[in-house]
C-alpha cells in the first residue's frame, strides 16, 4: 500500500513538472482557428490544452474553404482581361503555363484544409504521445525545455505577416490599378500562401520538438560517457574536476584514508573501503572530500577558498555497473523508438500537404523567373503573376516561397541525423566502460535503434534531405533554360511569320500597281490607234 501511494505521488509530481507541448501553441492555434485551418474544439484547447474533434469546427472549415474558392475565382475573372488576349499576343507556352499555375495556389490551400479535416482526430493523439514521451524522459532525469517553442512560433508568425503584407502592398501599389473598386479583391491573392504557411508552421514546430527530444536523449548518453571518464580519471589518481573552478593541484598526491573512518565513508556515499584493494575494473571509489572536517592535516595553500563544511565528492559512474545502467539504457532506447514512431506518424499526417508545397515551390520558382524574363522582353504575362514585372517584388516573393521549402527540408534532415546519432552515443558508452556485459547490452540495443530510424518524405516520392534540395535546384535551372529557349524559338517564329506576311502584303500591292499600269498603257495604245484611223482621209 505505501508503495502504491509513493508511485501515485511520483506520477503526480511528473505530471506537474512536465508541461504539455501544446501549451506553447496558444497564439498559433487562435490564428489558425480564425482563418479556418484547424477544425478542433476551441474551448477544449483553451481549458485543457488538447486537440479534440469538433463538428462545428469542421463546418466552419468547410464554409471558409467554399468562400475562399468563390472569391479566388472572382479574382481571376476580375483581373483576367489581359489573360484573354494573352494567347493571341504571346506564345501558347506562356498561356498554358499561366493557366495551370493560376490554380495551383488554390489546389495547395484546399489540400491543406482537407487534410487537416481528415486528420483532426489523429493530430490530438500525436501530441498526447509527445506528452507521454516527455514524462518518460523526466523519469530518466532527462528534462526537455519547451519554453523556447513559443518564441520560435512568434518569430515565424512575424516573418509570415511581414512577407505577406510586403508582397501584397508592394504589388497593389505598383502593379494594380487601385482606382477601381474591384482591385480590393487583390487581397484574396495572398490567402492561399498565408494559409499554407500557417499549416507548415505547425509541422515545422512539431518537427523541431521531435529533434529536441532526440538531442535530449543523445545529451544524456554523452553525459554518462563524460561522467565515467571523470570517474576513471579519479580512480587512476587524476583530477576529475580539472574543468571546474574548485579543482585541486594535479601535483598533490591523493589523500591517505584512515580505516577508522570507514563508517563515515559508508554514511556519505554507501561506499565499501574493501573495493579500494586491488586494481580490478569497475571498482567503487571512496569519497574524495576535504579532510579538514575530520581533523586530518592537508595542505590548503594550493586549494581555493571553500566552505569547511563543503564535501568534494566524486560520485560513482553509472556505467561502472552494467546491471544498474541496463534499465536506464533500455528505457532511453524505448523512448527513442517511440519518438521515431511519432515522427513517422507526423510524416503521414502531413505527407500530402508537404508534397503539394514542394510541387508549388518548384513550379512557382521556375515560373516566376520565367515571367521575369518575359517582362524584361516587354511580353505580356498572366495577371496573377504581375509581381514578376518588378525585380524587387520578385526577389521578396521567391525568398518567401523558397524559405518555407528549404527550412522544412533542412529541419527534416537534421531531425533524421539526430535520430541516427543516438546509436553512436550509445556505442560510446560501451567503449568508455570497457565491460563485456555492457558491450552485449549496447550491441543488442543498437540493433533496435538501427531498425527504428526515421526519414521524412513527401508521400514516398522523394526524401526531405539536402540531396533532394540539390536536385530540385538543378531541376529549376534546367527547366528555366528550356522555357527560355522555347520562348526564344516561339518569338523568332512569330517574327518570321510577321515578316513573311508583311512581305506578301508588299508584294501584293506592287503587283496590283503593276497590273493597273499595264491596263492603262493598253488603253492608251488602243485610243491612239482609233484616233489615227478616224482622222486618215479616204481616197
Amino acid at each position: 500500500m505505501p508503495s502504491t501511494v509513493q508511485a501515485e505521488s511520483t506520477n503526480t509530481t511528473t505530471t506537474r513538472m512536465v508541461h504539455p507541448l501544446l501549451q506553447q501553441f496558444q497564439q498559433l492555434f487562435f490564428v489558425s482557428k480564425l482563418v479556418g485551418i484547424l477544425p478542433q474544439d476551441l474551448e477544449k484547447f483553451r481549458s485543457k490544452n488538447v486537440l479534440e474533434k469538433s463538428r462545428n469546427g469542421a463546418f466552419y472549415m468547410v464554409f471558409t474553404l467554399i468562400i475562399y474558392i468563390i472569391l479566388y475565382n472572382l479574382l481571376i475573372y476580375s483581373f483576367g482581361e489581359e489573360d484573354r488576349t494573352l494567347k493571341a499576343s504571346q506564345s501558347t507556352l506562356t498561356f498554358v503555363i499561366g493557366l495551370f499555375l493560376t490554380y495551383i495556389g488554390l489546389i495547395m490551400m484546399a489540400t491543406d484544409q482537407l487534410t487537416a479535416l481528415r486528420n483532426q482526430g489523429q493530430l490530438g493523439d500525436l501530441y498526447d504521445r509527445i506528452l507521454a514521451v516527455d514524462e518518460r524522459l523526466f523519469r530518466e532525469q532527462c528534462v526537455v525545455d519547451n519554453s523556447h517553442i513559443s518564441g520560435r512560433i512568434k518569430i515565424m508568425l512575424i516573418m509570415t505577416f511581414f512577407f505577406e503584407i510586403s508582397i501584397l502592398i508592394a504589388t497593389y501599389i505598383k502593379l494594380v490599378d487601385y482606382t477601381q473598386w474591384m482591385s480590393v479583391l487583390w487581397v484574396v491573392s495572398a490567402v492561399p500562401t498565408f494559409i499554407n504557411t500557417l499549416d507548415k508552421i505547425w509541422f515545422a514546430v512539431s518537427l523541431y520538438a521531435l529533434k529536441e527530444r532526440f538531442e535530449a536523449i543523445n545529451t544524456t548518453l554523452e553525459e554518462l560517457v563524460a561522467t565515467h571518464e571523470k570517474f576513471k580519471a579519479w580512480l587512476s589518481g587524476g583530477d576529475p574536476y580539472m574543468d571546474d573552478s574548485h579543482s585541486l593541484d594535479s601535483s598533490q598526491p591523493p589523500p591517505q584514508y584512515d580505516s577508522n573512518l570507514e563508517y563515515l565513508y559508508k554514511e556519505l556515499g554507501g561506499l565499501d573501503m574493501g573495493s579500494l584493494k586491488g586494481s580490478g575494473r569497475n571498482k567503487v571509489a571512496p569519497v574524495a572530500h576535504s579532510m579538514n572536517s575530520f581533523g586530518e592535516s592537508v595542505q590548503t595553500g594550493q586549494k581555493p577558498q571553500m566552505n569547511p563544511m563543503t564535501v568534494n565528492m566524486a560520485h560513482e559512474s553509472e556505467l561502472s555497473n552494467a546491471t544498474k545502467v541496463e534499465e536506464k539504457l533500455n528505457n532511453l532506447c524505448q523512448v527513442h523508438d517511440e519518438v521515431c514512431e511519432i515522427g513517422k506518424a507526423m510524416n503521414e499526417l502531413w505527407s500530402y500537404p508537404i508534397l503539394s508545397l514542394m510541387a508549388y515551390g518548384f513550379l512557382i520558382f521556375t515560373a516566376q523567373l520565367y515571367f521575369l524574363y518575359c517582362a524584361t522582353q516587354a511580353q505580356s504575362i498572366p495577371s496573377l503573376f504581375r509581381s514578376a514585372k518588378n525585380p524587387i517584388i520578385t526577389v521578396i516573393a521567391l525568398s518567401y516561397t523558397s524559405g518555407k521549402c528549404i527550412y522544412l527540408i533542412y529541419l527534416s534532415w537534421k531531425t533524421s541525423l539526430a535520430s541516427k546519432r543516438t546509436g553512436i552515443s550509445l556505442h560510446k558508452c560501451g567503449v568508455v566502460a570497457d565491460d563485456n556485459l555492457l558491450y552485449e547490452i549496447v550491441n543488442h540495443l543498437s540493433l533496435k535503434l538501427l531498425n527504428h530510424s526515421v526519414d521524412f518524405s513527401a508521400c514516398g516520392f522523394f526524401t526531405l534531405d539536402m540531396e533532394t534540395l540539390y536536385g530540385v535546384s538543378g531541376g529549376i535551372t534546367s527547366y528555366l533554360i528550356i522555357l527560355i529557349q522555347f520562348n526564344l524559338a516561339a518569338q523568332q517564329a512569330k517574327d518570321a511569320i510577321q515578316t513573311f506576311n508583311s512581305f506578301n502584303d508588299t508584294a501584293g500591292l506592287m503587283g496590283a500597281a503593276t497590273e493597273m499600269g499595264n491596263e492603262s498603257s493598253t488603253t492608251t495604245i488602243l485610243y491612239d490607234l482609233m484616233t489615227t484611223t478616224m482622222m486618215t482621209p479616204i481616197d
